[in-house]
């Protein structure tokens, strides 16, 4: 009773039922996101060992669990400092973004 369903929206789950039929979906968007860019700030620290790591953790697939997986790279998720690299990544490209905007073209 406290959702209203647009006209518009009413034919959405045939095209998007993922979204609609599976709670807390859009957050695995989310995760894989900064999981990504945790990992990528991570393979920046490291260097070009990196390499062959990285490439172990994508051979692995779904086989083990992400915490696993993370170790293979030699990342903890369960250490805020790891989140916040991902996140620092995200907010330099915001500011980024706002400098390239700020900046006038002149003829």
């Amino acid at each position: 009773d406290t959702v209203e369903i647009t006209p518009g929206y009413r034919t959405w789950w045939s095209y998007i039922p993922h979204v609609i039929h599976t709670p807390g979906y859009v957050y695995a968007y989310a995760f894989g996101q900064l999981l990504s860019l945790s990992v990528y700030q991570r393979s920046l620290d490291a260097g070009p060992q990196f390499r062959a790591k990285y490439e172990s953790m994508l051979a692995a697939g779904g086989s083990v669990s992400p915490e696993a997986l993370a170790q293979m790279v030699g990342c903890d998720l369960t250490d805020p400092a790891f989140w916040d690299a991902g996140l620092d990544l995200v907010s330099n490209a915001v500011t980024d973004a706002e400098k390239a905007a700020a900046v006038t073209v002149r003829p």
